[in-house]
This record gives C-alpha cells, structure tokens and sequence, in this order.
C-alpha cells in the first residue's frame, strides 16, 4: 500500500532530500463507518544515509498526516547516493535510493 518519490538536488554543497510518501498514518484513535476503531498504523522512524553513512534520522509518531511529506537538507554533492528508509509500528520498512542531481 505505502509508496516513496524522493528528489534529491544538490546545491552548493547542500542536496535538498525531497521525500513524499503514501501511508495511512493512522493513530487508533479513529472509528470506521461501524464504529470499530481502526487499529494504528503509522511511521515510527525515518533513515536518510549518504554514501551508505547515516546523514539525518527522525523519529515520528501517529500524529503526522496522511501521506506526509519530509524534507531534509544535508551536506553533500552532485552524484551522491542517497538512501530513504522508513519503519511503521507494524514493522513494515519501506526504502528508496537516488543519486542526488
């Protein structure tokens, strides 16, 4: 279900890692139309690694919106490989990796 489109531009020594993502984002404190509650299932954390070394981590929780958008500015250069990877609370982990442009 969960789908990544990330952009990674590079800029005087800056790559803008531009990241959308299709998730649910669901907290558990929601009902569906039979009021039974819809159980959660949201992104706990987020990697940006450059070149295979951790460059920015977040950790997040269910109060962010469906189909979030994250930006993360990091030191690098034109060619770099950048490497997204997001874990939910069911365990699902989702990864994307570009050459920043």
């Amino acid at each position: 279900m969960a789908k990544i489109k990330l952009k990674a531009k590079s800029r005087d020594g800056v790559i803008t890692v531009r990241v959308l993502m299709k998730h649910p984002m669901e907290s558990g404190n929601r009902k569906n139309k039979n009021g039974s509650i819809i159980p959660q299932n949201h992104i706990t954390h987020l990697n940006v690694n450059k070149n295979k070394v951790l460059a920015a981590k977040a950790n997040i929780g269910g109060s962010i919106s469906e189909n979030p958008f994250f930006q993360f500015k990091i030191p690098g250069v034109k060619g770099d490989e950048i490497y997204f990877e997001s874990v939910d609370n069911l365990g699902k982990i989702l990864s994307i990796t570009k050459i920043s442009k």
